[in-house]
């Protein structure tokens, strides 16, 4: 089979107009809704906001559960909405959430769901009956891996995965894959095409580099620290911020987004577990310092 085209991005952005045409204004930059969070686990959903807010863009609200809200109430870019019996998203939030989501550019899904059989049921239906477009990471993929075409058959889906991620899509799509042992990063490319092929959606697979795969576009490569993929975060909230702010060219906002993300990699600390401040401080930094360059 051909080696996939690819383009590999390192020491310079590939689109570094993305960097110098970034919006200025705060509608212009963008709205992202994150619905998530159960009262286990929060954190997640409101690091998500942090980040997002840090890359760039122009307004976000994570919606939680109102099981929390005595917790977490007052706290700011915050809203609620009904819970499940376990404290979960429950499923009379849906048609709040898609009337909500009519005023956002698009929607995170996937942060801190719980399994509960009536978060799945409103996580479909966000999926199904949304109008905008939808970036899914993490917990909406597991959760729906049973319906991989629901999750992959949409022009204005972004899927954020890992390469294991790719392999159960694979499987569940019945696409054939080979894993070559020393295949390398070839390899890999390989699998990411042969899925890209048979989706309508956009791809971004992250670990020891991000691959970007966009319908019928050759893969973009961008090498990466492994200690960015630490702070999950970081990764997803950049990439959701710039694919938001250029619906025009997706690829090239996903491509810069990464090449941001593989200079905050490189700066972080050596020693230690990196922390989200850390992260948040060098990811200015480096949208300052790409900015200056241009």
């Amino acid at each position: 089979m051909d080696i996939p085209k690819f383009i590999r991005q390192d020491e310079k952005p590939l689109y570094p107009k993305i960097l110098w045409n970034r919006p200025v204004s705060r509608r212009g930059a963008g709205r992202l809704l994150i619905p998530g969070g159960h009262t286990g686990e929060f954190s997640f959903p409101t690091s998500l906001f942090q980040a997002a807010m840090a890359s760039g863009i122009g307004e976000c609200t994570v919606v939680l559960p109102d099981a929390l809200l005595k917790l977490l109430g007052g706290a700011s870019g915050v809203s609620f909405v009904p819970s499940s019996t376990s404290g979960s998203l429950g499923q009379e939030a849906t048609g709040l959430l898609l009337h909500m989501a009519e005023e956002y550019d698009a929607m995170l899904l996937g942060a801190s769901l719980s399994n509960h059989s009536q978060t799945t049921i409103l996580l479909e239906t966000l999926i199904r009956e949304s109008s905008i477009p939808l970036i899914l990471i993490d917990d909406s993929i597991s959760l729906l891996s049973h319906q991989a075409d629901l999750l992959v058959g949409n022009e204005n889906h972004l899927l954020i995965v890992t390469m294991p991620q790719i392999f159960k899509l694979a499987g569940r799509l019945g696409v054939p894959i080979r894993i070559k042992r020393d295949g390398g990063l070839i390899n890999k490319l390989e699998i990411v095409r042969d899925i890209s092929h048979v989706s309508k959606c956009s791809f971004v697979v992250w670990g020891s580099e991000i691959i970007i795969a966009t319908p019928d576009r050759e893969l973009i490569v961008t090498p990466m620290n492994h200690r960015i993929s630490q702070l999950p975060a970081v990764l997803y909230a950049t990439l959701s911020a710039f694919w938001i702010q250029n619906s025009g060219d997706r690829r090239a906002g996903l491509a810069t987004a990464s090449f941001l993300l593989k200079e905050v990699g490189q700066s972080l600390p050596a020693q230690g577990r990196p922390t989200l401040t850390q992260a948040l401080k060098l990811l200015r930094q480096a949208l300052e310092a790409a900015e200056n360059a241009i």
